[in-house]
């Protein structure tokens, strides 16, 4: 029965001392971590703010279809996009008239 107490205190002493460790160089250890995985810059999210005058590029990337889509792939586009951006729902209207210039660029022929 005693050496059963011994060794549970020497288990959290153990563990005391382990997590006393991690608290001190985990952060340097995971500043090396980071420096070595490289980062890739072949994210699919366009990374940037937008033009003075919005051309049919930014448009497709703001409703997220190709420059050449077809009407109909433009309007349900823009539903998706503005279902969860209107502002009557908490989205921005900024971004809201964003989308909506984007549909209005691309629709034209």
């Amino acid at each position: 029965m005693t050496s059963g107490v011994i060794l549970a205190g020497l288990g959290l002493a153990v563990v005391g001392f382990a997590g006393r460790y991690v608290v001190r160089y985990g952060k340097v250890a995971s500043e090396a971590l980071l420096k070595q995985i490289p980062i890739s810059g072949n994210n699919k999210y366009y990374k940037g703010g937008f033009e003075q005058k919005m051309s049919k590029r930014e448009a497709s990337l703001v409703l997220g279809v190709s420059p050449s889509a077809t009407k109909t792939k433009i309007k349900d586009a823009h539903k998706r996009i503005m279902l969860a951006n209107h502002p009557d729902r908490g989205g921005s209207p900024y971004i809201a008239a964003k989308i909506n210039e984007a549909k209005d660029i691309l629709d034209k022929p």
